[in-house]
């Protein structure tokens, strides 16, 4: 009998390490991250991505990207490097599965 009694703690122990390790059902649907879509609206200036101090390549006038992100708060920064000066620079808060735009036309 107390060798059943472990069997079955064991077999429970090892359900419950098993549903821990489960992913939340936003990150099994692929949800884990976030978007930031971000636009260049300027007619000449083209624009170097940074957020957080990283460079992310460059927006060219009347381009937009979107960069997955992990759940956060992020510096961006947009900066002219042809035409014009750019935009001011922003925080922004990333969250699971949300998306946010914003646009720069300077």
């Amino acid at each position: 009998m107390k060798n059943i009694q472990q069997i079955l703690a064991l077999i429970f122990a090892s359900l419950i390490l098993m549903s821990s390790s489960c992913l939340p059902e936003d990150e099994e649907a692929g949800c884990a991250k976030g978007t930031l879509n971000l636009t260049n609206k300027s007619l000449y200036t083209v624009q170097k991505v940074k957020i957080n101090g990283v460079n992310y390549g460059t927006l060219d006038p009347g381009d937009s990207e979107d960069y997955t992100l992990s759940p956060g708060e992020y510096y961006v920064q947009q900066v002219g490097i042809s035409g014009g000066s750019g935009c001011n620079s922003f925080s922004v808060v990333i969250q699971a599965c949300d998306r946010q735009g914003f646009s720069c036309s300077y």
